[in-house]
């Protein structure tokens, strides 16, 4: 069995996004696309227990198995731009896609029952994310890789760009490979190094050597030599052949179309000849940028030209879906276009976070005033969170204002926004929902309470004391939801709380009354609403 993992920085949220647009979200079941099929390509899905034939354009789901025939070939595009090509006489497993795990991150498992197949993933952020690879032979792990695996019985792979550690089932000993070297084996693995590593037309030329399982490894070992210096010399006729069909005044292409577009850049490569000393090669890539003359000699030879152009969206040439090679010299005019697929999930891509801000907020209507700009072109999420816990998430595509609600209460909110390439803002600010809500005060004894108390001696105040007594009924039944409590006895201020001095909604206040005078209590109450309620009593000392 061999097991890849990959991590990803942004796997969760880019995948997030997947679902809305491309690239917005992990819980869809379809989590990938055909791009190209040759031959024979068909899918076994779960619930329908048997094979059919699939065609570019189809989604593909989780569980699904995909099987290709004799010289038969499928491409499919996983969300964050990834790309799985399966070879020829080939069964696929797509065991689990983007599945959250328990680490915090999301796992991809695909399992390569038979066959072989080539894989471009993208280099991944989260390192609790995996992307993982099964056959039956090895378990490995890979960050950002190129190459292929596969083999029955004979396990192999081989990387063109990134790093693979693969550990031999049965076994606790890993093995490492990095790009341009493939191993091959069984219980033990074997390391080589071929110039032909991670190439997708290699790898079925190794399934044909390995797959006599009689040789030694010795014997496999020189008979992948011999072909990768093979393989390798027909590149070398290929690009021959491609030079000497260049026509004169004008050029080829070697890029194919569509070019996916990540942290690298847009690349496009191939060859000119002409003769025309005022002759130019220029490539335009949307409206925004122009290359400078890509001709370097006129004198009737076919030259290489190459040219790299950063896309992202500081330069705004994310939104270009085409670049173009135009030629003009000797009296003609000549183009090729390319389209672009430009992965905005990239970090070196998508370099601009949105930005996030609360613009105001009502305290009686219990709602906030959100606003996320700098998206440019882009997707994002926004979240909304109080004292640490979600309280929603919603998808977004283009600058917006967001209407929040608020809990009851005094909170801290946070809003963020993260986009597709984990780039985000967030603002922190404690807010209140205090809703205009009536209530009464309850006072003990009613409004008039008559106190029947013989007179003291003559050399004693005519004075007593008692307690006034009241209740505040608010709905929430919390003190902290008022703002201010003013008790006043004959107009005179005797008890005052505001804000966090309030502890309770229950008061018992010691009052000195007098007899024959006027003994008259009044409360006020303000909610944090705004809203304020009064009550008074009397007492008459008899």
């Amino acid at each position: 069995m061999v097991r890849f993992s990959v991590s990803s920085k942004m796997f969760l949220r880019t995948m997030m996004l997947l679902a809305v647009i491309p690239a917005m979200a992990f819980s869809a079941p379809a989590v990938g696309k055909v791009r190209m099929t040759l031959g024979e390509v068909d899918r076994w899905k779960a619930k329908q227990n048997e094979w059919n034939a699939i065609k570019p354009g189809v989604k593909i789901y989780q569980s699904d198995k995909v099987r290709t025939g004799v010289e038969s070939e499928v491409v499919f595009g996983l969300p964050d731009g990834s790309s799985i090509m399966i070879g020829e006489k080939t069964i696929v497993e797509m065991e689990n896609l983007f599945e959250p795990n328990d680490e915090g991150g999301f796992e991809t498992k695909i399992n390569v029952e038979k066959g072989f197949l080539n894989f471009a993933v993208h280099k991944l952020k989260n390192k609790k994310s995996k992307f993982i690879f099964k056959t039956g032979t090895a378990t490995a792990s890979i960050r950002g890789t190129e190459g292929y695996i596969g083999g029955e019985g004979v396990f192999f792979a081989g990387l063109k760009t990134g790093k693979l550690e693969i550990t031999p089932k049965g076994s606790a000993r890993s093995v490492s490979i990095v790009a341009g070297e493939t191993t091959f084996g069984t219980d033990s693995l074997v390391v080589v190094k071929l110039a032909s590593s991670g190439e997708a037309r290699f790898a079925k030329r190794l399934t044909k050597i390995l797959s006599d399982k009689s040789k030694s490894a010795r014997v496999l070992q020189e008979e992948l030599f011999k072909a990768d210096k093979a393989f390798q010399e027909e590149l070398k006729a290929e690009a021959e052949k491609a030079a000497s069909m260049v026509p004169e005044n004008g050029f080829i292409v070697n890029t194919n179309s569509p070019v996916e577009v990540c942290d690298d850049g847009l690349m496009i490569d191939g060859s000119y000849r002409t003769s025309d000393e005022a002759a130019s090669l220029v490539l335009k890539v949307g409206n925004g940028y122009t290359s400078d003359n890509l001709i370097r000699s006129a004198d009737g030879q076919p030259h290489s030209f190459s040219e790299t152009v950063v896309i992202n969206d500081e330069n705004g040439l994310w939104t270009a879906d085409k670049a173009v090679l135009e030629f003009k010299g000797a009296g003609t005019t000549s183009s090729k276009t390319i389209d672009l697929q430009v992965n905005k999930a990239c970090t070196e891509v998508n370099t601009k976070s949105p930005v996030a801000s609360i613009v105001s907020y009502d305290s009686l209507r219990c709602v906030a005033n959100v606003s996320v700009v700098e998206m440019q072109n882009d997707a994002a999420v926004l979240s909304f969170e109080a004292d640490g816990s979600k309280v929603s998430e919603e998808s977004l595509t283009k600058n917006s204002q967001k209407r929040l609600k608020l809990q009851k209460g005094r909170h801290e909110y946070v809003v963020r926004v993260e986009d597709q390439a984990s780039n985000k803002s967030e603002v922190t600010k404690t807010m209140g929902c205090y809703p205009n809500k009536r209530f009464p005060i309850d006072v003990l004894g009613g409004l008039k309470e008559v106190l029947k108390v013989p007179p003291p001696p003559k050399d004693i105040p005519d004075r007593l004391t008692q307690t006034l007594q009241f209740r505040i009924r608010i709905p929430e039944n919390d003190p902290e939801f008022l703002h201010k409590v003013t008790v006043r006895q004959n107009g005179k201020v005797i008890l005052q709380e505001s804000l966090s001095q309030i502890h309770n909604l229950d008061y018992q206040i010691p009052v000195t009354l007098s007899r024959g005078a006027k003994n008259h209590f009044d409360i006020e109450v303000v909610h944090k609403s705004g809203y304020v309620s009064r009550a008074k009593k009397d007492y008459e000392v008899r």
